[in-house]
């Protein structure tokens, strides 16, 4: 019945069931990082670990467990893409697009409903990228393809200086170092 709104229902109310189960685990993701202890130490892991050292709890651990948890989650957003969304694989099937998954990701700043956001003006603009091709503007098709990471780069250029990654990204932890 929703799917019958004009314009906006078929893109909304006519999606797979991982895309609604993807939008859940954005705002529970973003739920347990900002109000348990698991969220505080994984914080924590990532801007001090040291202090995460001297509370009791294994930074090594903690750092495996996301790094797992992660790459987990990207393997299940690769086997929909490949599967739900392209119907088979083929290669080249993101097309760039996990360059622009990480700006998207360094620009949320930790924050899954922003990186959420993020996505959906990436897909958006991919979007009109594809119907410009089938309304039949006269569009040179290098500049189409190439909308979707321009968006993404004027975005960029706008928020770079709010960006802040976690000091203690990709720096290995040797416990009683400073």
């Amino acid at each position: 019945l929703l799917s019958d709104i004009p314009i906006v229902g078929p893109s909304v109310f006519s999606q797979p069931l991982p895309v609604y189960a993807g939008v859940v685990l954005v705002f529970v993701v973003s739920w347990v990082l900002r109000r348990t202890s698991v969220g505080l130490n994984l914080r924590a892991a990532g801007e001090r670990p040291d202090s995460l050292d001297a509370a009791g709890v294994s930074v090594v651990r903690v750092r495996s467990v996301a790094e797992v948890t992660a790459g987990t989650l990207a393997g299940i957003g690769g086997a929909y893409l490949a599967i739900v969304a392209g119907g088979a694989f083929v290669p080249f099937v993101t097309g760039g697009a996990g360059f622009i998954a990480i700006v998207i990701a360094m620009l949320a700043r930790g924050r899954p409903i922003w990186a959420l956001l993020g996505g959906l003006l990436f897909g958006m603009s991919l979007s009109i990228a594809t119907a410009l091709q089938l309304v039949g503007i006269d569009i040179p098709t290098g500049f189409v393809f190439m909308l979707p990471f321009a968006s993404v780069m004027v975005v960029l250029i706008i928020f770079a200086r709010q960006s802040r990654l976690p000091a203690a990204l990709g720096l290995p932890y040797h416990r009683g170092s400073r």
